[in-house]
């Protein structure tokens, strides 16, 4: 089964912005040393982000192999779209979706699909 690492990658980037940002003020600050800031905030961004990252993705990739979630339909309504799911038993369950979420995620019939609470995202990337 493929793996997701959807999370992994968007959160190393964010967690070096962070660290930098951390980084250059905290050393900059209290050691008056910019260089080691900004070298030691990106790498423990890296870690950070990615770390946290692998985390979601493990979630993700956990309830795939579990229940295996994919788009059986999308049908139009008043409200937005009801995302018609399916688990690899058979079991079906509507997931009501805006037309803002529709757009960013184009769900259609076949896509593996994440579950978290009352949200649906796609489980890979693009």
């Amino acid at each position: 089964m493929k793996k997701t690492n959807k999370y992994a990658t968007m959160f190393m980037p964010l967690g070096m912005l962070f660290g930098l940002t951390l980084g250059i003020s905290v050393y900059g600050m209290l050691f008056d040393n910019v260089a080691l800031g900004t070298s030691m905030g990106i790498s423990l961004g890296l870690c950070l982000g990615l770390g946290i990252g692998a985390a979601k993705d493990a979630k993700i990739n956990k309830q795939l192999e579990e229940f295996g979630y994919t788009v059986k339909a999308v049908n139009q309504t008043p409200d937005g779209y009801d995302v018609i799911v399916t688990d690899k038993n058979g079991g079906e369950n509507a997931v009501p979706v805006s037309e803002k979420i529709q757009l960013h995620e184009k769900f259609k019939p076949g896509d593996p699909v994440y579950l978290s609470g009352t949200n649906i995202e796609q489980a890979y990337r693009g």
